[in-house]
Parts: C-alpha cells; structure tokens; sequence
C-alpha cells in the first residue's frame, strides 16, 4: 500500500509539473462522464477474468490484470470519442483541441498503469524465481500433487508460494492475511507432509 501510495504521489506531482511547465488548466484533465465511463468499461473488461484466479497467483499479478483492463478501456473509450469529435467537427483547427480532450481517458489508464503494474525489476526478479522453482513443474501441477497428498487450498496456495521463496511476511502480504495464520499454515504442511524444512516442502512434489 506504502509503494501504490508513493507512486500515486509521484504521478499526480507529474501532471501538476507539467501543467504548470505548459501553462495547461490542470483541471481539464478531468472530465467526470468520461471517468465513470472509463471506471465502467475497466469493470466491464475484467469480468471474464474474475473467476480465473490461477493457483498461486500473486497479489502484484492481480494488480497487473485490472491495470491491464485499465489501459484498454481508456484507449477502447478514447478510440470512440475520437469518432464522435470526428464526426460533429468540420475543419482540422476546430478538430485537433477537441481530439486532444479526447485522450483524456488514455491519460486515466496511463496513469493507474504506472501506479498498479510494478516495476519492470521487480517483474522480471519474479519471474526468475518462478522459473528456477518450477522448471521442471508449473504452478498448476503443483498445486494438484499438494491437493493430492491432503493440503487445504489454503495451504496450497502458502506451499506454492514457500516454494517461489517468498517469506512469511511476503506471503502474509501476497494473501493479505496475518504473519501468524501463515506460520500455523506452514505448521500444518510441514506436518501433512512430512517435513521440517522449507525447503523440504519443493521436494515433495517429486516423491
């Protein structure tokens, strides 16, 4: 939250700067029907995603999906509110101010794009890890040998997220749920399965 909150900062001191750089009225760059509209058509695109949670999906990975929804409504409701401007203007001087206020949703997808995604950095060191402890395994099989061998889904999901590497607090964090329910989490896995060491829980899937 500290991370989305700084980001917001910096994004919002940006378009101040450059309004004032510009000698722009910061307040054109809102327009409340084209917002709502925008807001909408992000819940629209995200409603075929909202029951495809993958087992062992993090919360920077679901952040990156309504970002995602984000980015294409705004150019989907700009595409089409260029049309309209098309449309009702008649000559290119009349025509270019019009387009511009047009972009305003793009501005709005932008924007949370550059606050939800994550840094390309952060990305690409997950992605690592992923690959290093599911190389030879996805995420999904995995899931199914924990489920197998008497794991809740709860659990599956903490096991799946011990093998990537992550620590308690980073777990706690991905599942939003306290450093203490995880710890009596991996408890009972290393109880279920046998085990008494992180490490030990990856190994399992192989038996």
């Amino acid at each position: 939250m500290v991370k989305i909150l700084k980001r917001f900062a910096a994004v919002a001191c940006y378009l101040v700067l450059m309004s004032i750089l510009f000698g722009f009225q910061m307040e054109r760059l809102f327009d409340g029907k084209q917002f709502v509209i925008w807001l909408l058509g992000t819940g629209i695109l995200l409603l075929p995603s909202l029951g495809e949670k993958e087992p062992g999906e993090t919360r920077r990975q679901r952040r990156q999906r309504v970002s995602s929804c984000a980015l294409w409504a705004s150019v989907l409701e700009s595409f089409l509110l260029c049309l309209a401007a098309m449309e009702r203007m008649g000559g290119a001087e009349e025509l270019m101010p019009e387009f511009a206020l047009c972009l305003r949703p793009v501005l709005y997808g932008l924007c949370v794009w550059s606050i939800f995604a994550g840094d390309p950095g952060e990305e690409r060191q997950e992605k690592d890890v992923e690959s290093d402890s599911f190389r030879e395994i996805t995420a999904s099989e995995s899931y199914d040998i924990f489920r197998r061998k008497g794991l809740t889904r709860r659990e599956c999901e903490i096991a799946l997220l011990v093998c990537q590497g992550m620590s308690n607090g980073e777990i706690a964090e991905n599942l939003c749920i306290s450093e203490a329910t995880v710890k009596k989490h991996i408890s009972n896995i290393f109880e279920k399965l046998d085990c008494s060491r992180r490490e030990q829980i990856r190994q399992r899937l192989f038996e």
